[in-house]
């Protein structure tokens, strides 16, 4: 990717994943202890380097807000399914996944989310359990900003 290219990804999980904290994390934001759940849907701009730009689509994960989520797919490159490393979450994330594996022409991986956490469930079990490509991930560490921009570029490039 070269320029100002604008590639759509969207971050779609259950509500508390994180998808809202991968998101501030990546745009180098103080990352609040705060929960603020998502209202439908944020749409954000986010840099992955000095040339390459990225629109995140950051859908809120609450229930009433889950109908909204197949349209918002369309004509995403990447789908990024956010799940915290929980049982009832990754079970969660595979159903909707089988649900809605609708995602013509978007490249799907996950991030497994709260990798910090006592009881989480390690990354080749959730991505065995997804059956897709799997990220661990510590969204409330600032030092994985780099690491989740990373997996991002390479992920888009790979389109």
């Amino acid at each position: 990717m070269v320029g100002n290219f604008k590639q759509k990804v969207v971050f779609i999980g259950k509500g508390g994943v994180g998808k809202s904290t991968i998101l501030s994390l990546m745009q180098g934001k103080e990352i609040s202890e705060r929960r603020d759940p998502t209202i439908g849907v944020a749409i954000e701009q986010v840099k992955l380097n000095n040339s390459e730009k990225i629109t995140i689509w950051d859908m809120g994960g609450q229930e009433r807000f889950q109908f909204m989520w197949e349209d918002f797919v369309k004509g995403a490159g990447l789908t990024v399914l956010i799940t915290d490393s929980t049982e009832e979450n990754i079970n969660f994330t595979k159903g909707f996944y089988e649900r809605f594996s609708r995602f013509k022409g978007s490249k799907v991986i996950a991030i497994a989310n709260k990798q910090d956490l006592p009881g989480a469930i390690n990354i080749q079990n959730v991505a065995n359990r997804l059956g897709v490509k799997t990220y661990g991930m510590c969204a409330i560490d600032p030092a994985k900003r780099k690491e989740v921009q990373a997996i991002l570029r390479q992920e888009i490039s790979e389109i």
